[in-house]
C-alpha cells in the first residue's frame, strides 16, 4: 500500500493526527532519582529503555497516526541503543502503526544510496515507513531515497521550515532569481521542489509519499507553504514543549482536516514525571502517557473541527 494511504489509514482509525515521538533521552530516563528508573528498580539499561519505548508504543496504539524515534538518542547508547531501536521499530510495525523514524539523513552518491538502503530496504534491521531527509545538499542527494521509498511504498519527510529558533538564518534567506522576476526564501524553493518529487507518486488519498517537515513554531509560515504544497503530508514539529500550539497549526491543514501530522515527544512521553509518587508503579506511568496523548490528539481534533 502507498506510505500516504497507510498513514490515512492509520489517521482513520485512531481518530488522530498526533505523532508521538520516541525521544528517550539517557539524560533523563537513566537520571538518578529518575521515577522511571525507580518504578523498573534492578533491571539493566537495556531492559528499562525497551519497556519505556514499547510502553509509549502500546500508547500510541490508541491515540496516534504514527511514532517518530529519534535516531540520535539511540545512537547516543551505543550498540544497546541500536539494538533496542531495531527492536521497536518492529514492534511497532507489527502492531500496524506507521514508524517515521527522524534521522534528518542527506548524503551525495553512494553514500545516500547506503542511508536509504539502511533504512528504506524491507531487508534491513531499521527498515520504517517513512525516514525524515536534508536537501540542502541539492536535488540530487534525494534522488536515491526517492527511489528507494518508490520502490519499497516507503515515505520522506524533507526538512522544508525547521522548528528551531536559528532556523531562519538560512532557511528565511532570499535568493532573486536569474532573470529578476522573482524573489523567494530558501524554503520557498525547497518548498516547490518537494511539491514537483512528491507529485509523481500520489496516493489514492490524493496526497504524496514525500512529506515536509514544517515547524509548528512558525504559524507564520504555513499558509504559504501549504499554497506550495497542495498534496504535500506536512509533518508538524514544536508543538507543545517547544511552544507550539492546536491553533498554530490549523493552516497546515485542508479543510476536510487531512494533509498534517502534529509531532509530540517531551510533553507526551515524560508526562510521568509531573506523578507526586517518587516511585510510581508501571501502570501509573503507561497511564500518564496515555492521558497526555489523548489530550493533545483531543485538542488536536478540536482545533480542527474549526477549520
Amino acid at each position: 500500500m502507498h506510505f500516504a494511504d497507510r498513514l490515512q489509514h492509520a489517521i482513520d482509525k485512531t481518530d488522530s493526527r498526533i505523532v508521538i515521538g520516541i525521544d528517550p533521552d539517557p539524560m533523563r530516563i537513566f537520571a538518578p532519582g529518575s521515577k522511571l528508573q525507580q518504578s523498573f528498580s534492578g533491571k539493566s539499561k537495556e531492559h528499562l529503555l525497551e519497556t519505556f519505548c514499547v510502553m509509549v508504543i502500546d500508547v500510541a496504539k490508541q491515540y496516534a497516526c504514527a511514532v517518530k524515534p529519534q535516531a540520535a538518542f539511540f545512537e547516543s547508547m551505543g550498540i544497546t541503543g541500536l539494538t533496542v531501536l531495531s527492536r521497536i521499530i518492529k514492534y511497532a510495525r507489527n502492531l500496524g502503526i506507521p514508524v517515521i523514524l527522524d534521522a534528518k539523513r542527506g548524503d551525495i552518491g553512494n553514500t545516500a544510496r547506503a542511508y536509504a538502503a539502511a533504512y528504506l530496504h524491507p531487508k534491513s534491521d531499521f527498515f520504517v515507513d517513512a525516514l525524515t531527509i536534508n536537501p540542502f545538499l541539492g536535488p540530487d542527494t534525494l534522488e536515491p531515497f526517492v527511489e528507494m521509498a518508490n520502490e519499497n511504498d516507503c515515505g520522506l519527510f524533507v526538512l522544508v521550515k525547521t522548528s528551531n529558533p536559528g532556523s531562519s538564518a538560512f532557511q528565511d534567506l532570499k535568493v532573486t532569481e536569474e532573470d529578476c522576476t522573482s524573489v523567494q526564501t530558501v524554503f520557498e524553493k525547497v518548498a516547490a521542489s518537494v511539491a514537483a518529487i512528491g507529485n509523481l507518486n500520489l496516493g489514492n488519498c490524493n496526497f504524496s509519499n514525500v512529506g515536509a517537515v514544517v515547524g509548528a513554531t512558525y504559524p507564520e509560515n504555513l499558509t504559504r507553504l501549504r499554497q506550495l504544497m497542495p498534496r504535500t503530508i506536512f509533518l508538524l514539529p514544536g508543538y507543545g514543549a517547544q511552544g507550539g500550539t492546536a491553533e498554530d497549526v490549523k493552516p497546515a491543514f485542508l479543510k476536510d482536516g487531512r494533509g498534517a501530522l502534529v509531532s509530540s515527544s517531551r510533553q507526551i512521553i515524560f508526562a510521568y514525571e509531573q506523578l507526586d509518587d517518587l516511585r510510581p508503579a508501571p501502570e501509573e506511568i503507561y497511564q500518564a502517557i496515555a492521558d497526555a496523548a489523548r489530550k493533545t490528539r483531543d485538542d488536536v481534533n478540536c482545533a480542527i473541527a474549526s477549520i
